[in-house]
């Protein structure tokens, strides 16, 4: 009776600890304007700099008013900006790849333009955003040509900053997907690489995250 005893309450202990388990979160605005020159500035949300910028869009592939990809040049100097890891600019946060900030499983892959900044989409318990890898090339479905309807294993990869083991995750496929939600005690789900697009991808983020804002 008393092995009953106790086994039942080290199961109801451990159910506590699990519900009250707490996940840091970022939400959109939380990083004050500024370039963002290591992952360690990135996470403290101190800006190295805060020299004006002024951004180009990617040419072909964004809005001239919000894009999802641009290149930043210093408004005195007229220079390109091309070391810093991220770029907080009027309440938006641009990240570029790095490979010494990536999981070690991503090494091989690289963008396929450097010093471009690609703007975060989703925030909370990740951060998420999608940056063209060089090499690769994506099959649209139904002949639509918007990088929502890429299948997961393209050229477009969805990347989110790890907030606790403080790392970048390259989501290269299903296989690859289910592991990161394994290891961070999410649900698993049944995806085909072929089939599963940025567009789900998008989704499964945001379900994901929208607890956390």
């Amino acid at each position: 009776m008393k092995l009953y005893i106790l086994t039942f309450l080290f199961c109801i202990f451990n159910l506590t600890v699990a519900q009250e388990k707490q996940y840091q979160s970022i939400k959109k605005g939380d990083f004050p304007e500024g370039l963002y020159m290591t992952l360690e500035d990135v996470l403290n949300k101190k800006p190295s700099s805060t020299e004006e910028v002024y951004f180009k869009a990617c040419e072909k592939c964004d809005s001239l008013d919000l894009p999802e990809k641009a290149f930043f040049y210093f408004k005195e100097k007229n220079k390109r900006v091309r070391i810093p890891l991220a770029v907080s600019h009027k309440g938006e946060m641009y990240f570029q790849t790095y490979r010494k900030y990536t999981n070690k499983k991503d090494n091989g892959y690289d963008p396929d333009q450097y010093s471009r900044f690609c703007r975060v989409l989703n925030y909370g318990r990740f951060i998420y955003f999608e940056e063209n890898m060089k090499g690769l090339w994506s099959k649209a479905f139904l002949g639509a040509l918007s990088p929502l309807t890429y299948s997961i294993n393209g050229k477009t990869k969805g990347i989110v900053l790890d907030l606790e083991n403080k790392e970048f995750n390259i989501l290269q496929n299903c296989e690859d997907l289910n592991d990161f939600l394994s290891k961070h005690d999410l649900p698993e789900i049944q995806c085909s690489s072929e089939t599963y697009t940025i567009g789900d991808l998008r989704a499964k983020i945001e379900e994901i995250n929208l607890p956390y804002r």
